[in-house]
């Protein structure tokens, strides 16, 4: 019986796992300059009782607390780890020797709150409340530090009371802000947040080249490097699916009889080989390029070697085959059907790279689905994107499997979502 628990535990404990890296998928849509500060949190989800908060290291939720709130109200969740991301980012959680708990607590969820209302997004909004509007338009849209807010409540500035307060903002507990034990580790984690927070500011101002809605009119044109990195044909072999094809079956061909009829009869022999051969490959695949502004030119040459290794190897696809290369930024650029490896061939002798703008990759699954709808694409396993993972991932699972090639280690690989496979070649 005991089992039985260990294994719901876990299921529960996973399931409250990919909660929040679903979250974490759609902040990042709204906000892909917190790259850094996304890749800087794991997940420790447990049965104890603890509702939900962060060290700085993990979000730490109990199980039943996440599941009872997600199911009600999923926005808020998402809104609410922004919240606790956004404490971390500020150094919220390491308070000032000599500070009043009770009120740091709740400055410091005044002041990532005002900060997510200044963003203005719809899909973030809570409930209408108008006391606690007016409230926030008190600020005059203005972002206050925590510090700051601190100092209002300690002299009492606000017409509403803390309790009042406390219902409209806080989401978090921060019981574990104020530990003693562990000062190394805790002074490790604030020096990693103090990086993160620089960090955050430059790319916040760098992140419009990198990703987002501003499309590339840059082009140039590339040949793949040399070599491939990896060997796809385990990889694909997963989604292949045995037919049969014009092609001599050596395999069951016995010499034996073929020898003896040769030798008796001159020029009869008594068998041939079979001219049909059931083999296991594919039909049909979509391969996205991501040509954004953060590939430097080698990077998109590697791509397309990555792409030559996996299109050259005849014993991928069946002889009638239809795959389409996508270059892609922030939208499509360029689409090619390949049917043949001699179309491949000639495609690949003088391509064309187009972009150079900011990173999106929903315009591939758009585009497939499009495809998958007008019946040009009827069975497709599998789309491979190679990318160096800085853009926008679409929030749900396509119908069929999906890769994310990268050619380095990196922390961009975290923000992939659970559904997709990660490849590093």
């Amino acid at each position: 019986m005991g089992t039985v628990m260990d294994e719901n535990e876990l299921k529960r404990q996973r399931l409250c796992t990919e909660i929040l890296q679903n979250c974490r998928n759609e902040l990042y849509h709204y906000f892909p300059y917190l790259d850094g500060a996304f890749a800087s949190v794991g997940y420790r989800c447990t049965e104890k009782e603890n509702q939900i908060s962060t060290d700085g290291e993990n979000f730490i939720a109990e199980c039943g607390y996440l599941l009872k709130h997600y199911r009600q109200d999923p926005a808020r969740v998402v809104r609410g780890y922004l919240h606790m991301l956004l404490h971390c980012l500020y150094l919220h959680i390491f308070p000032e020797k000599g500070i009043k708990p009770d009120l740091w607590n709740l400055a410091c969820d005044i002041a990532v709150e005002l900060v997510i209302e200044g963003e203005q997004i719809q899909e973030l909004a809570l409930p209408e409340d108008l006391a606690r509007n007016r409230f926030i338009y008190s600020f005059g849209g203005k972002k206050c530090s925590a510090q700051q807010i601190y100092q209002m409540l300690e002299k009492k500035e606000f017409h509403e009371s803390n309790e009042q307060l406390y219902t409209w903002f806080v989401f978090d507990r921060h019981d574990n802000w104020y530990e003693s034990s562990g000062g190394e580790r805790r002074a490790k984690t604030k020096r990693k947040w103090e990086k993160v927070l620089a960090y955050t500011g430059q790319n916040r101002h760098d992140q419009k080249r990198k990703r987002g809605s501003q499309k590339g009119d840059k082009t140039e044109y590339l040949q793949p490097a040399a070599k491939s990195r990896y060997d796809y044909k385990k990889f694909l072999k997963q989604f292949t699916f045995p037919r049969e094809e014009v092609e001599l079956d050596l395999e069951s061909f016995d010499y034996i009889f073929y020898h003896f009829g040769m030798e008796e009869y001159g020029d009869m022999p008594l068998i041939e080989p079979l001219e049909y051969k059931e083999v296991n490959r594919m039909e049909e695949l979509v391969i996205a390029i991501d040509t954004s502004g953060s590939c430097s030119s080698e990077t998109v040459q590697q791509f397309l070697a990555e792409t030559y290794s996996i299109l050259s190897n005849r014993e991928n696809f069946f002889h009638k085959m239809k795959v389409y290369i996508i270059q892609c930024d922030c939208c499509i650029q360029d689409v090619v059907v390949i049917h043949s490896e001699e179309e491949w061939k000639n495609y690949s002798r003088n391509i064309r790279i187009q972009g150079r703008g900011g990173t999106d990759f929903r315009p591939v699954f758009a585009y497939v689905q499009e495809q998958r709808q007008k019946k040009e694409l009827k069975d497709l396993k599998a789309l491979i994107y190679f990318t160096d993972g800085d853009g926008i991932y679409p929030r749900s699972a396509p119908e069929y499997r999906c890769a994310f090639v990268f050619l380095e280690q990196t922390q961009k690989m975290d923000l992939v979502p659970p559904w997709a496979v990660k490849l590093l070649v």
